[in-house]
């Protein structure tokens, strides 16, 4: 028995299909890479802002805290942090420029809540940073009591 082989001309074609079939798996893989990096990075931006968000409320929220409890160089009270909490404090937005938070606000609102001569404050405070897609918003919320 004999066995034939193919003469070479016969056999061609088969590397082509074979080829494209290889560059269009490979493409497939570099766009899922690119688009799996680019989330990534998207995702660690907005990580960054949100982190710088929470400092930003909660700078808003201890300088709101400051003005109530400790505005005057002796004892404040009640009547001095129901003033304070009425203005400067309630609807004050403070513009950041320090390097770690330049870019950010916050925004903070205040109410009391009168119980006999103890006055209960609530503070809230609002930090945003950054904008458009990559945007954070974070709220703290504080309470104080100045009273007997």
């Amino acid at each position: 028995m004999c066995l034939k082989f193919n003469s070479p001309t016969k056999q061609g074609g088969y590397s082509l299909p074979i080829a494209v079939f290889i560059l269009v798996i490979m493409a497939l893989l570099a766009a899922a890479i690119v688009q799996l990096s680019s989330r990534n990075n998207l995702s660690s931006a907005q990580e960054v802002f949100s982190t710088r968000a929470f400092y930003a409320a909660e700078s808003g929220a201890s300088w709101a805290m400051s003005r109530l409890l400790f505005n005057t160089g002796s004892s404040v009270t009640k009547a001095d942090s129901d003033i304070q909490c009425g203005n400067p404090v309630n609807g004050k937005t403070i513009n950041f420029t320090p390097a770690g938070l330049a870019g950010c606000s916050a925004t903070l609102s205040c109410s009391v809540d009168t119980v006999g001569s103890t006055g209960y404050y609530s503070i809230v405070s609002t930090g945003v940073c950054g904008a458009g897609q990559v945007q954070a918003t974070r709220v703290v919320e504080v309470g104080a009591r100045n009273g007997p």
